[in-house]
Formats: C-alpha cells, sequence, structure tokens
C-alpha cells in the first residue's frame, strides 16, 4: 500500500487526509494516509482528534465525520513526527496561507510555507511526487517552493529530477 503524508492538518488538510483514506480498490484501500501537524498545542489538538476518529473542526457535514471516524479504524492518522515522510509516495502540502493587510495593502508572509518546505526537502525520497495544495499568489511555487526544494535537496546530493512536483490549489470551503 502506498503512502500519503498530508502537512498540515487545518479544515483542508483534514478533509483532504479523509478523502485520500477513503479510496479503495476491491473494496480495499490503496493508501495509508498520515495526516502531518506541528506539535504545538492546536498541532496536537487536531492529532489527537483524528486518531480518536472526529474531525477536529466544526462542521455539519455529517458524512465527513463518519468518514473520518471509520478512516481512523482502518488507514488514518495523524503525527507531528516529520520523519513519516521519509518513506511516503506522496506528500501532499496543505499549509494555510492567509494573506494580512496593512494600510490596505496585502501583506504576504512565506514564513510557514518556507519552513514547511524545509521539512520536506530534509526528508523527501526520490522519487515522490510532492503536491502542493496550498493556495498561493502566482510565481510562488517558481520563486519561494522550487528553489527552497532545491537547496534542501542540494545539501542531500538529490535534484529537483529526483521528485516529482505538482500545484493544484485547494477548492475546499470551510464550514
Amino acid at each position: 500500500m502506498k503512502k500519503v503524508c498530508i502537512q498540515g492538518l487545518g479544515f483542508v488538510g483534514s478533509a483532504m487526509s479523509t478523502a485520500i483514506a477513503l479510496a479503495k480498490k476491491n473494496n480495499k484501500p490503496l493508501y495509508e494516509v498520515v495526516g502531518i501537524d506541528l506539535d504545538t498545542p492546536e498541532g496536537n489538538q487536531r492529532i489527537n482528534a483524528i486518531n480518536n476518529g472526529n474531525f477536529p473542526f466544526e462542521t455539519s457535514d455529517n458524512k465527513l465525520k463518519k468518514s473520518l471516524k471509520k478512516c481512523s479504524r482502518i488507514n488514518l492518522r495523524a503525527s507531528f513526527d516529520s520523519d513519516e515522510f521519509i518513506d511516503a509516495d506522496i506528500i501532499v502540502v496543505d499549509v494555510p496561507f492567509d494573506i494580512s493587510y496593512l494600510d490596505n495593502e496585502p501583506k504576504l508572509n512565506f514564513s510557514k510555507l518556507r519552513s514547511a518546505i524545509k521539512v520536506i526537502g530534509k526528508r523527501v525520497k526520490p522519487k515522490t511526487l510532492v503536491l502542493i495544495e496550498t493556495t498561493v499568489p502566482p510565481g510562488t511555487c517558481e520563486k519561494i517552493i522550487i528553489p527552497c526544494l532545491e537547496k534542501e535537496l542540494k545539501n542531500r546530493s538529490l535534484s529537483l529530477n529526483d521528485i516529482y512536483i505538482a500545484h493544484s490549489y485547494e477548492r475546499v470551503m470551510p464550514g
């Protein structure tokens, strides 16, 4: 069974983890799914909720809640251990990217996204698909994500040619 790691267990990452865990072939799960979040009080609350079969956010989507409960008994778990990325076949990045405003002008803070990408770059194995699902401004993949990954891979004597990278912004509306 292939392993999929979802980096970031906000609403979107938690829902994506559940959706991927539901994928089946011949009535058997296609993927082992591990949701990864930070070792913070908020991250641990999300991890514990998922590991206990509960969706970590308020939602009226009963199907989502039931699906997570079912999958958490079979092929879905959550952790703060970034070493989970080492043997992942697919890594989906769902790190929140909020834009704040200062004097009516957007203020972009890429530090959380950069940090998340560095963690992946230090652990990703060759031939892994890294899917950036975070909705980011145009040019972010080329100007921030790719150089950050390149640097971390180079430190490991790897290159971008050793992994697969794709961007598909999320289309989930929390709530």
